[in-house]
């Protein structure tokens, strides 16, 4: 017989079998047979195949010899074949999860093929078949045009090819560690089965396990949302493929060890942030306040702000204001002083482009930001048409100076009772230096009594000075403002207005102060916490 001709006999063996499967599929999906049935009629169709030559007639051992099977070459190929069968109909449940790990292991399979150069040729033109059937699968779900009820008539099929073509392909492999290729392409199919089938046994249900993946369950029980179990389980596919491969190149043990100890241990990462009882965001509709990293951000816009503000100065009672940017958040989460005053806080507005995306990531949006200078602008605007009085706290003492000058000249008939330098220390009698004391501007604000008091001396400092005095100062409304003054005064420019509105201003002020640096460091550390949130939400969605 011809090469040419036991390829033909093959792929008629391969043919008629794989449409016995097809039926089978199909009658099963309608009649729901009985497993004991099932197995034995697909028993009965790898019969068939192997009657055409489509068995596994030796392994290669790790000293490159050969390991001959004999009389045990169609009970082995028997056993594979069924294993792979229905390792297929376990993802049943899985929706898209099941074509595309069929795409996967496809692919994969051509590819080590392809690698071994070794002719493989009905191996290939499976491959490539399955390839473009899971494909045409997918793009009709994706459309609509196919019901995930359809797939599980066909889960047989594909598990049965795939099973075979792993024969053909890598199964005759010169290499050695190559061996591992079928069980490493097909292998969360295999250990899923192998699994429910354990887990089945445990509970009395012995063959009851063929449509019910029990890791899948596991990962739920975990913590990992339907979705995210799903995905984990493709992306593990993904990864053993990848392993496949790589062994197919460099047969390498060391290398392949590494790999899998790679892969345990970020699934083992991935399972303890899942099952974290914490959440990096949570949102209160009722209160329209959304928590990162605990610290609670008001999702309002500016003309709410503004409003509230306002409501605070008529209830006449001490507020504060805190408005966080993005490096304040991070703060938030080493320094447990500074989270709970703006936990404590009346108001909290977003103070930083960061937060806006970081919100937008994890899916639940700020409004707008509200910087800390427009916050100011809007007061003002709000203090002269209502009467309100200002003082202004913070900054050295040219700057406060030159601020007031700036917003005196900028809005007509503004009442600024009062100003301070922020460079003052702490209970100390300054009596005879001409600068006042902590507790003499304390009285000098108490005195003047404003409705507003603006305090920039810079994240944290100035939150925790308005919530040490609040009360006795007894302003209704205190705010933090950061380096507010700077900019108000003219020492710092503020960024061109095209640059506020695509959220670049912190660059703008980081070329202008490039002091700053330090600060933006922690940029990355934000953004990377955040994708990590990002992470952690898709995998617990839906709990």
């Amino acid at each position: 017989m011809t090469e040419w001709d036991s390829f033909l006999i093959k792929l008629l063996g391969i043919s008629l079998a794989g449409l016995l499967i097809v039926f089978l599929g199909k009658y099963d999906q309608k009649k729901k047979m009985a497993i004991w049935l099932k197995l034995l009629l697909q028993g009965l169709i790898a019969l068939l195949v192997i009657s055409f030559g489509v068995r596994i007639e030796f392994l290669r051992n790790s000293l490159g010899g050969y390991w001959y099977l004999t009389y045990f070459s169609i009970p082995v190929t028997l056993i594979w074949l069924l294993v792979i069968t229905n390792s297929l109909g376990q993802t049943d449940e899985l929706g898209d999860l099941t074509p595309s790990m069929v795409f996967i292991a496809s692919l994969t399979f051509l590819f080590v093929s392809i690698f071994q150069r070794q002719g493989l040729v009905l191996a290939e033109i499976l491959s490539v078949a399955l390839m473009i059937c899971s494909l045409i699968i997918l793009v009709l779900k994706k459309k609509g045009c196919w019901k995930e009820s359809n797939f599980s008539a066909y889960s047989m099929f594909f598990g049965f090819m795939l099973a075979v073509i792993a024969i053909l392909g890598v199964m005759k492999s010169t290499a050695a560690l190559t061996l591992l290729s079928p069980l490493l392409i097909l292998g969360f199919p295999i250990i899923d089965t192998s699994y429910s089938f354990i887990a089945g046994l445990r509970e009395d249900e012995y063959f009851g396990f063929a449509n019910d993946s029990k890791l899948r369950q596991q990962l739920i029980n975990q913590g990992f949302s339907g979705k995210g179990a799903n995905t984990v389980m493709l992306f593990t596919s993904i990864y053993l493929s990848l392993l496949a491969v790589m062994i197919s190149i460099r047969e390498d043990i060391y290398l392949f060890t590494a790999m899998m100890g790679i892969g345990l241990i970020a699934f083992y990462w991935l399972k303890e942030q899942v099952s974290k009882n914490e959440s990096i965001m949570s949102y209160d509709a009722v209160s329209q306040r959304i928590e990162l990293f605990g610290v609670p951000i008001d999702r309002i816009n500016c003309r709410q702000a503004i409003e509230r503000i306002d409501e605070f100065v008529r209830i006449g009672i001490p507020h504060q204001v805190v408005t966080p940017d993005t490096l304040a958040i991070v703060r938030a989460k080493r320094d447990s002083q500074y989270l709970q005053i703006t936990r404590e806080a009346n108001l909290v507005t977003p103070d930083g482009a960061g937060l806006l995306w970081a919100t937008t990531t994890l899916d639940v949006p700020l409004i707008e930001r509200i910087t800390g200078i427009d916050l100011i602008h809007l007061i003002c605007h709000l203090a002269v048409e209502k009467k309100y009085r200002l003082y202004l706290l913070g900054a050295k003492d040219e700057i406060i100076k030159k601020a007031v000058e700036s917003l005196e000249s900028r809005y007509a008939g503004i009442q600024i009772v009062g100003y301070h330098h922020g460079y003052f220390q702490c209970d100390v009698n300054n009596h005879g230096t001409g600068k006042k004391s902590e507790r003499e501007i304390i009285e000098d604000i108490k005195g003047k009594k404003p409705d507003f008091l603006l305090v920039g001396m810079g994240v944290p400092k100035q939150e925790i000075w308005i919530s040490n005095h609040k009360e006795e100062l007894g302003v209704p409304v205190c705010i933090g403002i950061g380096g507010s003054f700077d900019v108000i005064s003219g020492k710092i420019p503020r960024a061109p207005l095209w640059m506020q509105k695509h959220g670049m201003e912190w660059i703008y002020r980081l070329l202008k102060e490039p002091k700053r640096i330090k600060r933006a460091i922690a940029l990355p550390y934000f953004m990377w916490l955040i994708l990590l949130g990002k992470v952690e939400l898709f995998f617990r969605e839906s709990k």
